[in-house]
């Protein structure tokens, strides 16, 4: 039996939002009814998560975020405007790190600890938003993906969860960093990605489960994310959003349903508190 409690993350923003944000507000918000959607099926398999909201999203929908809140998940950040790390200077990512927080507690009433960036741009370049995590005083981050794509990732990254120690980078020192999972080819040795998004979306379930229970049976966790847009397969088709972001999402809610029904699933916050003791 597998045994092993995995986190589950869910990154709130509405479906227009990779969009320039100039665009934003000529679309239909859908976040709030595929949001509820992914409530209601976690609420069926008895899973938790922690939904990175942005903070554009929560100034829009806060009786969503309290909704999230009062149904047991960790709210955190996403940042407010859905700008790539890599896009802004230090001085204007504190700034929209600061504006989520500031409107996420105002909702719950609860301290933010973790973020998420927007598509994962904590990349090398990027470490100095580390230290900026740490002077707002968050106590994790999940951004850096162990892989290389054109838009992302640090390849050579720690695989699992870790507590930073700033004399290997230079930042974060003390902050612990949350990876997305990947599964290691076994002839290329080359990590691709498993834990969600797209690649969810474009892997059959049974390598997608195969390789989440190789992580369990060598007791390694495996951290999932998803968009609650991938559930929604009647999003408008407009000029600016690319082939993948409507890939198979027809095929999505029956895998995230078979995803939480086979595998055990907590927010980050709670599963580094149970590391903690």
């Amino acid at each position: 039996m597998n045994t092993v409690v995995n986190i589950l993350q869910i990154d709130v923003e509405d479906w227009y939002c990779d969009l320039d944000p100039v665009e934003w507000r000529k679309h239909e918000p859908r976040v709030e009814t595929a949001t509820k959607k992914v409530l209601s099926i976690l609420r069926e398999t008895e899973n938790q998560a922690t939904f990175f909201v942005l903070g554009h999203v929560a100034e829009k929908f806060p009786g969503l975020i309290a909704k999230i809140d009062s149904e047991g998940h960790e709210v955190a950040s996403h940042g407010y405007s859905h700008r790539r790390v890599s896009d802004q200077t230090p001085g204007e990512f504190e700034e929209d790190v600061k504006k989520s927080i500031a409107i996420l507690e105002g909702i719950t009433g609860k301290k933010v600890k973790g973020y998420r960036a927007p598509q994962f741009t904590v990349m090398k370049e990027t470490l100095w938003a580390l230290d900026i995590l740490k002077k707002q005083k968050m106590e994790y981050d999940s951004s850096i993906f162990p892989v290389k794509t054109p838009l992302y990732g640090i390849p050579d990254a720690p695989l699992f969860p870790y507590v930073i120690n700033s004399q290997e980078n230079g930042y974060g020192h003390g902050l612990t960093e949350v990876p997305l999972s990947v599964y290691k080819l076994p002839i290329l040795g080359k990590n691709i990605p498993v834990a969600g998004g797209f690649y969810f979306r474009f892997f059959p379930y049974f390598f997608l489960s195969y390789a989440l229970r190789k992580l369990n049976r060598k007791g390694n966790i495996a951290v999932c994310y998803m968009h609650p847009w991938e559930l929604d397969p009647g999003k408008p088709r407009v000029e600016g959003l690319k082939w993948y972001h409507y890939y198979r999402l027809s095929a999505m809610e029956e895998k995230f349903r078979k995803l939480t029904r086979d595998f055990r699933f907590i927010s980050t916050r709670e599963w580094i508190k149970n590391e903690r003791g």
